[in-house]
């Protein structure tokens, strides 16, 4: 998708109906090694003003967001995961545009976790790891990037006292800036220098973007 970016960008001028699918994103993708590690992707389709965004983080999310993909008109882009990952949602549950999903919350949250795809788990982790040290935290799958549900970012937010969390696996210029300019100042956990080869979950653990690292965060606050 990098290497035909300018079509891709040529195509929005012409009002192309077009679906793009991108299933090797970020260090997650793991012994593969950087040059396949798609680490640029959200911010190549966040540029563009007309594109609709997701990133669903399980097998039901995706087909329910594949039909989702067919009825809009226009460039939908739709970042995956390779690796295999648990069922979060029931058979019933539906993923408009523009949409997120709560997934933990309590009436006395001291920060808010945003993950999306395969931070998803890592941020229910942190979630787990937290409760175990009573200290109660709130849980987002942004699964639609763009467009953003600007009036529940703002509201989650504020309800956990402006205490934002947003990790990604990608580089600068992904999730953080959009949700950033909306709620303001944010914790951003991102891959911040050229990654290596590596699990999984050892290339999530060593680049700042596993649970480990979101407790850290929590803890400073």
């Amino acid at each position: 998708l990098t290497r035909a970016h300018d079509q891709i960008r040529m195509a929005q001028y012409s009002n192309s109906n077009i679906k793009f699918v991108g299933s090797h994103a970020g260090v997650s993708i793991g012994a593969d090694g950087p040059s396949q590690m798609g680490l640029e992707d959200l911010s190549i389709f966040i540029s563009m003003p007309k594109t609709v965004i997701f990133y669903t983080c399980d097998a039901v999310s995706t087909e329910k967001v594949v039909n989702e993909m067919a009825r809009y008109l226009g460039i939908f882009y739709l970042r995956t995961t390779r690796g295999r990952t648990s069922i979060l949602y029931d058979n019933h549950e539906e993923f408009p545009i523009g949409g997120l999903k709560v997934l933990r919350k309590s009436y006395d949250d001291k920060a808010l976790i945003i993950g999306a795809g395969i931070t998803v788990f890592e941020a229910l982790k942190a979630y787990e790891e937290l409760q175990n040290q009573n200290i109660n935290v709130r849980v987002i799958d942004l699964y639609c990037i763009k467009p953003l549900a600007a009036e529940e970012l703002v509201r989650n937010a504020q309800e956990c006292g402006g205490n934002v969390i947003v990790v990604e696996d990608h580089y600068e210029g992904g999730i953080g800036p959009q949700v950033a300019e909306i709620v303001g100042p944010i914790k951003h956990l991102y891959i911040r220098e050229l990654p290596r080869s590596g699990e999984p979950g050892q290339l999530r653990a060593k680049y700042g973007i596993d649970y480990k690292a979101i407790v850290g965060e929590i803890h400073k606050l």
